[in-house]
């Protein structure tokens, strides 16, 4: 901060002033006001485009950015940078900004002739014949066009870029010939995966005299590797081939790279094994070789001393390989997916460096040693799920951050000395045989506890300190008993509670209605009970995206307004993202349900329920709810799943709820309804179980006609 010009009583004091008032005048100046013409350029860009369409199921996290864009406030431009001096645009981040149609090869964008940084990732124009413009832009530097359905050849005027350093293409339909690359003598990172190039890969484009990074995996290079005689002098330290179709000696050719840290060449097409044992890579630090055939296991290592991850999952390996012994700076080993069975072998937990180890999915049972082997290693996270290990959990390392031990048949108590890990952070037992209660300890300092299907007994512990860093809990499918404890209310950071297929009794927890982060609340199928209303807890639950307390004895009737006040993410319409898969992240950011089904609910439907738009997901089946099916439900225009039925719901189904054009599943059976049935391809693509069980429904998809003797539709009232 510059402090304040005093009285001053010599002129060299005050030019002092003046200098330093003008300094910081014209530096401001200079942040704040960019170039009218600069201006007026990018405006004309964003009206070549002035209605962004996001595609959400492609890039989740698109942004239509160029709609702030205004010449009245130059801060509005997000993913501009000007230069402080000039004013004019230095750089254009504009991935996953929602632009489609086309790119005019007149267009505003090849007028910003001082770019140096352009990312156009994530859009979708109808023609690749922009790229051929791009060599307009000879300043730039650095230029991303990953995933933007580009097709055909690389246009030979990208060789007039000659000061690019990073290139990106990744994700496209490119094919054709390296070549317009070779005179990017700057060009240090070239990332061109997940394209279609084809044929060998030539030593011209691995010789580049600056290029350290090269990533070719996803395409359909086939050519053996035989051919390739490139001099030792490359200076390519990354190189990423794999998921590519080489055939014949793989590692061989390559070898003569004498500078390469980090390679891939996983899932190959070749079934001549590699071995890669006794090869001269000296520098070599990362050795990716999944999905591989691999040869001479067995044998002592004579590679590069500084290898300090390898990757040989998916290798149909039947036993440890011993040349591991030798690799004293190793830190990650991937071995998961493979043959391997019977016993770890106790050298493993001796190597100095292995912090990382993944041995999921094989058949191993059993560890070399006493339980205490892993006692002294080096680990700091460890994969030992989908096994057959059984027993007692080993006792683990004081440093270890994660364990995964899910999907095996380990029983017995959960260890008490689990309660010594002040650094374990992700602990995942589900689906083994543990019994007992869940240790009173393990929530100090566990982020994500996952104990379900077991046979866990007794209470949970009530320790759930405003300390603790708690965000995931599911001891679902066990033998829990008691009441949920009251200092889960501490959870500050929980997201998912799930304690489904226990025996708990208790209430409805209002007191967890204000947790900020709680995004998923499953309760089902315990022995709950009350209601689910309280005028005085009224439920807000700020960001709940799932709340299932289906199979329980809730009851009581809900208020109209009983939706009115719940979270922000249910409430608010997302962006077009039907077929989303299900993946947690997305289940988090996306997906929503209501079950509040196999209860004793009674009264009517809330008239609220219209207000969670973004709902997918609304299951009220198997309650003695009454009056009419509410006419808001047709404003749930995201709903792929409604369930009412076994009800005493009566009257019509609202016609309304034809324009629910993404239902998927419909069950209003064994109420009492009447009437005809909405005639939409939804509804009348349903079996006839959804709507039988009524009084007097017709229509498809039952066979009751709507139409009486005389011709006359029957009442609709």
């Amino acid at each position: 901060m510059v402090k304040p010009c005093l009285p001053v009583f010599s002129i060299s004091s005050f030019l002092c002033c003046v200098f330093l008032s003008s300094f910081f005048v014209n530096t401001l100046v200079s942040l704040s006001l960019p170039r009218p013409d600069q201006i007026e350029i990018l405006l004309a860009f964003k009206n070549e485009f002035p209605f962004p369409k996001c595609n959400f199921s492609r890039w989740a996290y698109s942004n239509p950015r160029t709609n702030s864009w205004t010449n009245k406030d130059v801060n509005s431009f997000d993913g501009v940078v000007f230069d402080n001096e000039t004013g004019v645009v230095t750089k254009l981040e504009l991935y996953g900004a929602c632009l489609s149609g086309t790119l005019n090869a007149n267009s505003s964008l090849f007028r910003l002739h001082h770019l140096r940084f352009l990312d156009l990732s994530y859009n979708h124009f109808d023609s690749s014949s922009f790229l051929t413009e791009l060599g307009r832009l000879s300043n730039l530097e650095f230029l991303y066009l990953s995933d933007m359905g580009l097709d055909g050849e690389i246009p030979s005027s990208i060789s007039n870029l000659s000061r690019l350093t990073g290139l990106r293409l990744s994700d496209n339909e490119l094919s054709g010939s390296f070549s317009p690359l070779y005179n990017l003598t700057k060009l240090s990172s070239l990332i061109v995966s997940k394209n279609h190039f084809s044929g060998n890969i030539p030593c011209s484009l691995l010789t580049m005299p600056n290029l350290s990074f090269i990533d070719l995996s996803q395409n359909h290079l086939s050519d053996s590797l035989e051919t390739m005689n490139c001099s030792s002098s490359s200076k390519l330290e990354r190189l990423f081939l794999g998921y590519n179709l080489f055939s014949g000696p793989i590692l061989e050719p390559i070898s003569k790279l004498s500078n390469l840290k980090s390679l891939d060449l996983s899932f190959q097409n070749t079934t001549y094994p590699i071995n890669f044992v006794s090869l001269a890579f000296k520098s070599l630090e990362n050795l990716v070789l999944s999905g591989n055939s691999i040869s001479r296991l067995n044998t002592r290592w004579s590679g590069s001393p500084n290898l300090r991850s390898l990757y040989l999952d998916n290798c149909n390996i039947t036993e440890f390989p011993t040349f591991i012994k030798d690799l004293h700076k190793l830190e990650f080993l991937n071995i998961s997916d493979n043959r391997l069975k019977g016993e770890v072998p106790e050298w493993l937990w001796n190597l100095p460096s292995l912090s990382s180890l993944l041995l999921s999915h094989n058949s191993l049972d059993s560890f070399e040693g006493s339980l205490e082997v892993l006692l002294n290693s080096s680990l700091s996270a460890i994969d030992l799920s989908w096994n057959a290990f059984r027993g007692s959990l080993p006792i683990i390392s004081p440093g270890l951050g994660f364990m995964l031990a899910s999907n095996n048949n380990f029983s017995g108590d959960i260890p008490l000395a689990l309660c010594n890990q002040s650094y374990l952070r992700v602990l995942d037992l589900s689906r083994n045989n543990f019994s007992g209660s869940v240790p009173p300890c393990l929530s100090k300092s566990v982020e994500a506890l996952n104990l379900r299907y077991n046979d866990l007994m007794g209470r949970l512990p009530d320790i759930f300190n405003k300390n603790g860093s708690l965000r995931l809990l599911d001891v679902g499918y066990n033998q829990i008993t008691g009441k949920l404890p009251r200092s889960l209310a501490n959870c500050t950071s929980l997201e998912i509670l799930n304690i489904e297929s226990n025996g708990i009794t208790d209430t409805f927890p209002f007191w967890l209605k204000d947790l900020p982060n709680l995004k998923i609340i499953v309760l089902g199928s315990n022995r709950f009970h009350g209601p689910i209303y309280s005028p005085q807890h009224p439920l807000s639950f700020p960001q709940l995206r799932i709340i299932d307390i289906s199979d329980n004895k809730f009851s009581g009737s809900l208020p109209p307004n009983y939706f009115a006040n719940w979270s922000k993410p249910m409430i608010k319409m997302p962006e077009d993202n039907k077929g989303l898969k299900m993946e947690l992240e997305k289940i988090l950011t996306s997906y929503t349900a209501i079950d509040f089904s196999g209860n004793r609910l009674q009264g009517e439907i809330p008239e609220s329920i219209g207000l969670l738009k973004s709902l997918f997901s609304f299951n009220l089946s198997n309650n003695d709810f009454t009056g009419h099916i509410p006419s808001s439900l047709a404003k749930l225009t995201r709903l792929e799943s409604l369930d009412l039925s076994r009800n005493q719901l009566s009257g019509n189904i609202p016609q309304e709820l034809a324009t629910l054009s993404f239902l998927e599943f419909i069950d209003m059976s064994h109420n009492k309804l009447t009437g005809r049935i909405p005639q939409s391809t939804q509804f009348a693509g349903q079996p006839k179980s959804s709507f039988e069980g009524n009084i007097d429904l017709c229509g498809l998809p039952l066979q009751e006609t709507c139409f009486k003797g005389n011709g006359a539709p029957t009442s609709q009232i």
